[in-house]
């Protein structure tokens, strides 16, 4: 079964009973949708599996994006929630990136639309 490993980002200021419960509802939903494992990782883990993501958790997660970005490696593949303001901060990461020359991605949508996008990275590994 192929495995895709998630490195979640997420600014200290919000709620983490709220965010690990949508966190939790998307993964299980984008797994039933794709097939594959979905697994919350550390960053030095992110890369042992067929796929790294990071899940932008919240708005204020692209100052820890900065702290970390060292460990991290291109394409960029960044999945948002609807809500916490993680698309906004997901957009302001990947403006930093294409100011960088870095290439990036963000994954956003509603699930069924994610898990396709999922797939075709996945094919073209």
């Amino acid at each position: 079964m192929k495995k895709i490993n998630i490195y979640p980002i997420v600014s200290s200021l919000h709620d983490d009973i709220y965010i690990k419960s949508e966190r939790e509802k998307l993964l299980k939903e984008l797994a039933s949708l794709t097939g594959y494992t979905f697994n919350i990782t550390t960053i030095d883990t992110l890369y042992d599996s067929d796929l790294a993501i990071i899940l932008v958790e919240s708005g204020g997660s692209e100052n820890y994006f900065l702290e970390v970005e060292n460990k991290l490696k291109e394409p960029f593949i960044f999945l948002t929630y609807k809500h916490n303001n993680s698309l906004a901060a997901s957009l302001e990461i990947l403006a930093y990136l294409n100011r960088q020359n870095k290439k990036g991605e963000i994954l956003h949508g509603e699930p069924p639309i994610i898990s396709k996008r999922i797939k075709e990275l996945m094919e073209n590994k």
